[in-house]
């Protein structure tokens, strides 16, 4: 498939501002993104591109203190899909946590520095019979690892029908069963969880959080990234006004991953000495 990549300036470049520019340029088609060190690189399928559009899209931006340029790059021919499994997913992921993937160009492979942390770090969780979510699940790849951990119940949401058609192929290439794949964001989450991963933009997160502890079990785990080391403190503080502790931190490449415990609120701690005095 031919494919096209937009690379875009951003001025003043900030994380926020890319990660607006990010979640908007989704939204007209285009399928995975690349940081840059004055913005970002936008992919879509030569099919699928309108210059007109994007334009709008840049000329319209919701922030008008910020100027965006752009020039548009035609990349080779071939099969990008077979490319990037052949030299970029399989050897990291297979080799190392036995997860195979046939990604379709969804964020979530395990070259990225907040996905190869997390299914890490997940090696250390033992999940056994746990009811799990990935909160913007990719490729699937952090239900794979969760199952992998003895989950038997997981629930994978995603905003793109391409992750979420993605997602089912790699559960199934994996022998995942128990899993269910859902479109949609924060308000499709029903139930309550174990343990819940979210690999998401930092406004994203920041958002919904609310929403995660609600449906985290007392002394749930929740596990956070696609955030930039310097955006911890403000995690932090997100943390802290949702009742949850901070239990450990790691970061690689200026990307970090912070793992997160539900309090107990009073009453359930009265409840809990009350058991166990009798």
């Amino acid at each position: 498939m031919q494919y096209l990549y937009a690379d875009i300036t951003i001025t003043p470049h900030t994380d926020d501002t890319s990660d607006i520019l990010t979640a908007l340029l989704a939204d007209i088609g285009y399928e995975s993104f690349e940081c840059t060190p004055t913005g970002l690189k936008a992919y879509i399928p030569q099919a699928d591109f309108n210059s007109q559009t994007l334009q709008d899209l840049l000329t319209h931006f919701p922030i008008p203190s910020v100027q965006l340029a752009h020039t548009i790059h035609t990349l080779e021919d071939k099969d990008w899909n077979a490319e990037w499994e052949q030299n970029h997913f399989a050897p990291i992921l297979q080799r190392q946590f036995g997860i195979l993937l046939r990604p379709r160009m969804a964020f979530g492979s395990g070259t990225h520095p907040t996905t190869y942390q997390i299914v890490n770090l997940l090696q250390h969780h033992d999940l056994t019979h746990q009811r799990v979510l990935d909160m913007g699940t990719g490729t699937g790849v952090l239900s794979i690892a969760m199952a992998q951990r003895g989950a038997d119940s997981i629930v994978a949401i995603d905003i793109d029908p391409h992750s979420v058609a993605n997602a089912h192929e790699n559960l199934t290439l994996n022998h995942i069963t128990g899993a269910t794949v859902l479109l949609g964001d924060a308000t499709a989450i029903t139930g309550t969880f174990h343990t819940i991963v979210a690999n998401i933009h930092k406004n994203i997160l920041t958002a919904d959080m609310p929403t995660y502890t609600r449906h985290l079990a007392p002394e749930g785990i929740l596990i956070i990234s696609g955030f930039l080391t310097a955006d911890i403190p403000h995690m932090q503080t997100v943390a802290d006004q949702n009742n949850l502790t901070t239990i450990h931190t790691t970061h690689q490449d200026g990307w970090a991953v912070m793992t997160l415990q539900k309090k107990l609120d009073s009453k359930q701690k009265t409840r809990d000495i009350g058991e166990g005095e009798g």
